[in-house]
């Protein structure tokens, strides 16, 4: 059965029935603790400390970087390059699309910086769940650039992340926004919904477009 859970900031652990597949960990010094658990593959979208904590992993492992397709076990990985920010000042990221067969095809953003270009548009392809980062701050997307990209991949479920929480540290992200805005923008075009808990079952997807507002765990 095909799920996941949200650690939390832009890190989520897929589970393609018996292939575990973790996004983007972060470092514990960002102010969310982080389990030490096995998985298949790790999906580094870049070389900052708060998504490429591989230490979070135990036991063997496959760590993918780059933008290289390829087959992770039963998922087809699509792997895209963008702008971490407008200026080139951050370098790129990767954005990751998984799809295991003919199942909900899942595109995370990492820490996406801008629109994406028609050429990005059509590499990814159809988007059926994209995880979008909404904070800002200068790290990445904003509330409003968040809808935007939205818009232009036409998820059927959008799941915010990478926002300001209550753990999230102060000092290394000051200026990060948390969810209320993103909120406030979202429901002129989207059914809000919050997940119970922050394991997400995705063996059926709503008719309507929905933000899915899913809690951390960590």
């Amino acid at each position: 059965m095909l799920h996941f859970e949200y650690y939390a900031h832009a890190c989520f652990l897929f589970h393609f029935g018996d292939v575990k597949i973790l996004i983007d960990p972060y470092s514990p010094e960002i102010g969310h603790k982080i389990p030490v658990r096995p998985a298949d593959y790790v999906c580094v979208s870049h070389e900052h400390f708060d998504h490429n904590y591989t230490a979070a992993v135990s036991g063997r492992t496959t760590i993918v970087r780059g933008s290289v397709n390829r087959n992770l076990g039963p998922v087809r990985l699509t792997a895209v390059l963008a702008e971490h920010d407008d200026d080139g000042e951050r370098g790129l990221v990767t954005l990751f699309k998984l799809q295991a067969g003919e199942g909900p095809a899942i595109v995370h953003l990492s820490d996406l910086g801008g629109p994406l270009d028609g050429e990005q548009v059509a590499e990814l392809g159809s988007c059926d769940v994209l995880l979008a980062p909404i904070g800002g701050g200068g790290n990445t997307l904003d509330a409003a650039a968040a809808l935007k990209v939205a818009a232009q991949l036409k998820p059927r479920l959008l799941v915010p992340m990478h926002y300001r929480t209550p753990f999230l540290s102060r000092t290394l992200f000051p200026e990060c926004d948390g969810l209320e805005n993103f909120l406030k923008l979202a429901k002129a075009s989207y059914r809000l919904e919050r997940a119970g808990e922050g394991v997400v079952k995705l063996d059926r997807l709503p008719e309507q477009p929905t933000v899915l507002v899913v809690p951390h765990l960590y």
